[in-house]
């Protein structure tokens, strides 16, 4: 055994980690089967991203697919997931919100291969920038998948960019889907919080 096989893979680290986020996320929100949606598992996805190279690209469903199982273990056979071909369709539509992210994370580091100086300044010159390279290099399905976004392609590439590069720097900034995320995380709470404080108070009075 030499010595690289007693160093830990960085990757495993950074998605072990993922995986304690993930589960923190869902009890910290309390998810239970009324979440099984894919716009609550994609504000998972984002509270749980980090701005590493290839997060994306590297992340595979299976990983959130284990979190809600070791937090919800029947989610598989809830009245939500128990009609016609549901939790398929959950799973396809959470490796259709991967593909997105990766594809964006993509755009990113092609972005930030360019001089500073050369790099696009603004969603739209982003969008015509990545269009033109991905034609160039003959890339004919990513340019079909990129075109009806338009300058949307070019605003999440962006905000990736701008994560990653400052990650480089070690400077923390939140990509806008982290920081969405992170408030309906924080407005669950709040709620939570006030509904406890409420039923303490009126079993201390005898209310209830």
């Amino acid at each position: 055994m030499n010595k690289s096989d007693l160093t830990p893979d960085p990757a495993t680290a950074i998605y072990a980690d993922t995986a304690d986020v993930l589960l923190s996320y869902f009890a910290d929100c309390r998810f239970d089967q009324s979440h099984l949606t894919p716009m609550h598992l994609a504000l998972a996805l984002e509270y749980a991203y980090r701005p590493h190279r290839r997060f994306w690209r590297d992340f595979n469903v299976t990983m959130l697919v284990d979190a809600m199982s070791r937090h919800m273990p029947d989610w598989r056979t809830t009245a939500a997931m128990m009609t016609g071909g549901a939790a398929h369709e959950l799973l396809s539509e959470l490796e259709r919100i991967l593909r997105i992210n990766a594809f964006d994370e993509t755009n990113a580091e092609m972005l930030l291969a360019l001089p500073v100086g050369e790099r696009p300044g603004n969603p739209s010159a982003a969008f015509a920038w990545i269009a033109a390279e991905l034609a160039r290099n003959g890339l004919t399905t990513q340019l079909e998948f990129a075109r009806p976004d338009g300058e949307r392609c070019g605003e999440k590439a962006l905000d990736v960019a701008c994560c990653l590069e400052q990650a480089r720097q070690g400077v923390a900034v939140e990509r806008t889907g982290t920081i969405v995320a992170k408030a309906w995380r924080d407005a669950v709470m709040k709620r939570h919080a006030q509904h406890d404080a409420s039923t303490r108070e009126a079993v201390s009075a005898g209310v209830v």
